[in-house]
């Protein structure tokens, strides 16, 4: 997110804002709904970016950063395409890719009606297309407390809202929008009335997403937004046009509440809309909702193949996705499985890797070895050279996190060959036979110490379920702090029940490790890489790691407290041991930056894999 641009363009006297990410020839253009801005293509402007486009995003005047109009009751569609226009000719942008969701779809259509010569192709998602002098199909099908109807009633909206913050309405409308009814209000009812506030987000929207959107929203207020498009929508364009010769996908949510518009699922599957957009592709997602761009940013994770690789009499679950000549392996931490690398999966499939993240044996889906106590760091080393040799895969890139970073290193040290470079993330380098620098300076409450010790770990995790574990070690282990326990605590106890989830890490995610770890249990978990730490790896070769190295540090990462780890780092003493090393430090960095600065990881990475092909 910190490489999305943001820029004013002035347009009629306007200062528009456009966030703006990308260098590539190609352009897309994403227009936003309501109550959305610019933000709400944050996962699209990134994905498209990384594969190589340039993403531009504005916001409307009078919503988010750009200025209002100085008559916002005048607002109308018209001056969404002028503005549009008048960016792309500021930004001299001869012709883009349009995509748009809610209303956003009706500029977008309506330009490429009017502008075909600089629309390459259009993506609208919710909103079907609809000829101009088309009247809306709910008019006087619906009852007065129809939310469109209300808002479209001066003042009424205005009163409405203002008993409230701009946070909390825009938490309404998702909440209310996110459901598969139509929102319609008792006689004696305001729209607002109809989610309670006890009422939780959406799973995939969290308290930072709300929180951008609140701030916005405080700047702008609802003026223009309650204009345009609910008091705009019947506004004439004057063009009798009427078909879009643009290619077109329409995708759509079969949990979108807009299929409850009277006549509108009979309109997109009859073949009609077919007759004004020839050229036209819909899909469907079963799942989705209104918001399909936030809820499923990433459908390329229903993309990514899920298979089995026989190693040592082990079936090892990898994950799969992208077909490009150089291949990027992930390796994961604890308590994380393949997932945690979803996002990062995904970028590099984007920009033309092949990726893949296997699960450990005994974690995730792979099976657990036959005595997970004897279960060693070469185990692993071992398993990620029969996955490559099953899969034909000659050479790769390793990307590591936490204990991940350990067999990432010994296989560049052991199989140097087969390596074109090491991303490591949370712990660095220290060559195989170097002792653990906490043994004797930390007391013996610290987490690791508790661990290691055989059935501790197990009598503390076994009070709770899987989903708890992970909940409490995840909230544990984002903080900056050493989790140490007191002499008659134990680390689970460390963590109260109430404490929020870290913002970044939803409860969709966190039902998805539970999942997988009510499967796995911790039996190996626990062995690898706690009990093993002190292990004797009998490896006597030069301990230098020759291959090119990035190593990310999240300044607030708690493995920075432990004893000496903080100097290590900074005094050189690493890079004697690692040549070829860059060093990056992300200030608002955790334990857990590929989950919680997924953008910016991905930025990284992709210049690593970049400069190393």
């Amino acid at each position: 997110m910190d490489q999305i641009h943001h820029k004013y363009v002035t347009v009629q006297s306007l200062k528009l804002h456009v966030a703006d990410i990308g260098t590539g020839p190609n352009v897309v253009v994403f227009l936003h709904g309501f109550p959305e801005i610019w933000y709400s293509w944050r996962h699209q402007m990134i994905a498209v970016a990384d594969a190589g486009f340039r993403a531009i995003a504005p916001d409307y005047r009078g919503y988010g950063l750009s200025d209002p109009p100085p008559q916002p009751e005048k607002t109308s569609s018209r001056d969404l395409i002028n503005d549009l226009l008048g960016i792309l000719d500021a930004l001299a942008i001869p012709k883009v890719f349009l995509i748009g969701k809610d209303f956003g779809a009706r500029p977008v259509y309506l330009f490429a009606l009017l502008h075909p010569e600089k629309v390459l192709g259009v993506v609208t998602m919710g909103v079907p297309y609809r000829p101009p002098s088309t009247r809306s199909p709910y008019d006087k099908e619906l009852p007065e407390g129809f939310y469109i109807n209300r808002w479209r009633e001066p003042g009424r909206a205005e009163a409405d809202f203002g008993r409230l913050d701009a946070k909390t309405v825009v938490r309404n409308v998702y909440i209310l929008f996110s459901r598969s009814e139509l929102p319609i209000a008792a006689e004696n009812q305001e729209i607002m009335d109809l989610v309670d506030s006890s009422t939780p987000l959406p799973p995939w929207f969290t308290e930072e997403d709300l929180e951008a959107y609140g701030k916005l929203y405080d700047k702008s207020g609802f003026r223009t937004a309650l204009q345009m498009p609910y008091r705009a929508s019947t506004d004439d364009l004057g063009t009798t046009e009427s078909i879009v010769r643009v290619p077109v996908l329409f995708l759509m949510g079969k949990k979108d509440y807009l299929l409850k518009f009277p006549g509108i699922e009979h309109y997109i599957n009859s073949g009609k809309l077919n007759e004004f957009v020839p050229d036209l592709e819909i899909v469907s997602l079963p799942e989705g909702t209104h918001f399909v761009q936030e809820q499923s940013p990433e459908q390329k994770m229903d993309q990514i193949q899920h298979k089995y690789v026989t190693v040592h009499g082990l079936n090892l679950h990898v994950a799969d996705i992208g077909t490009g000549p150089n291949v990027v392996v992930f390796l994961h931490g604890f308590p994380e499985i393949w997932y945690s690398w979803r996002h990062q999966m995904i970028a590099v499939a984007n920009a033309g890797f092949r990726a893949i993240a296997p699960d450990y044996r005994g974690y995730g889906l792979s099976d657990p070895p036959p005595e997970p106590e004897k279960t060693t760091f070469h185990d692993l080393i071992n398993d990620l050279l029969g996955i490559l040799d099953a899969l034909a895969i000659s050479k790769v890139f390793l990307i590591a996190k936490d204990f991940g970073a350990r067999p990432a290193y010994l296989f560049a040290l052991l199989h140097p060959e087969r390596v074109s470079g090491v991303v490591t993330m949370g712990v660095p380098y220290t060559p195989p036979t170097s002792r653990p620098q906490y043994e004797n300076s930390l007391p013996e409450g610290f987490y690791i110490n508790r661990w290691q010790e055989p059935g501790r770990a197990e009598a503390d995790f076994g009070r709770l379920d899987a989903k708890t574990v992970v909940r409490n070690i995840y909230i544990l282990f984002a903080r900056s702090e050493l989790p140490i326990a007191a002499e008659n605590q134990e680390i689970m106890d460390l963590v109260d029940s109430s404490t929020p989830l870290p913002p970044w890490f939803t409860e969709e995610d966190l039902e998805a490790y539970g999942n997988l770890y009510e499967k796995s249990g911790f039996r190996t978990a626990l062995r690898v890489p706690y009990r093993v730490i002190k292990e004797d790896l009998g490896i006597t070769t030069d301990p230098t790691v020759k291959v090119p190295v990035l190593n990310i540090m999240g300044n607030k990462d708690y493995v920075f407290k432990f004893p000496g780890m903080a100097d290590y780092i900074n005094s050189g003493m690493l890079k004697e041991f690692v040549p070829d090393l860059e060093i990056v430090f992300l200030p608002e960095g955790t334990h857990f930056v590929q989950e919680q600065l997924p953008e910016q990881i991905n930025e990284l990475i992709l210049t690593f894999l970049g400069k190393h092909i």
